[in-house]
């Protein structure tokens, strides 16, 4: 059972960093991420988690590499609305100082992304974990529509969480 820990933590910590050089990528080139990446909040994390194990059943490797790759967008996720909570108010200052985009990114902007991105880490972790003890495995033919019902809750509760419908911006 330890080395389930050390397995999961370092699946996460490689995933987390991936997806920093990701949001790296999309802040210094200042391109607007994948709408996969805005639509994977916390809701839909916790209900693709659900979902994958479901699936961890019957195709555990498959499950494992979608297990990665949710948490790559979800960590890119968090990443990019720390930046977008920070940039909303200070870009456009720091860079009039004279600032490049990098020099912003690396003196003002990075500091907060990984305090966020420690806060996504410590989530999905703990999410994952709690996860884990739920039984699907004990009469799963029976129990297969109540889970696809907290699934699709959790899916709808993560898109209307990450629809602009409503939100007033500045643009």
């Amino acid at each position: 059972m330890t080395f389930y820990y050390i397995y999961l933590i370092f699946e996460c910590f490689v995933a987390s960093f991936l997806a920093f050089f990701l949001a790296q990528y999309f802040i210094i080139s200042n391109k607007r991420p994948f709408f996969i990446i805005e639509f994977f909040n916390m809701y839909n994390f916790l209900g693709s988690v659900v979902l994958l194990k479901m699936l961890n059943v019957e195709y555990y490797k498959l499950s494992n590499l979608l297990l990665f790759i949710s948490l790559i967008l979800f960590y890119t996720r968090s990443f990019m609305t720390a930046k977008d909570k920070f940039d909303s108010r200070f870009r456009s200052m720091i860079l009039s100082f004279g600032y490049t985009r990098e020099s912003y990114f690396y003196r003002f902007l990075m500091k907060r992304i990984l305090i966020r991105g420690l806060e996504g880490f410590f989530f999905s972790i703990a999410a994952i974990l709690m996860i884990n003890k739920i039984p699907f495995w004990y009469n799963f033919s029976n129990n297969f529509d109540e889970f696809m019902y907290v699934v699709l809750f959790l899916f709808g509760a993560g898109l209307i969480k990450s629809s602009n419908y409503g939100k007033i911006s500045r643009t």
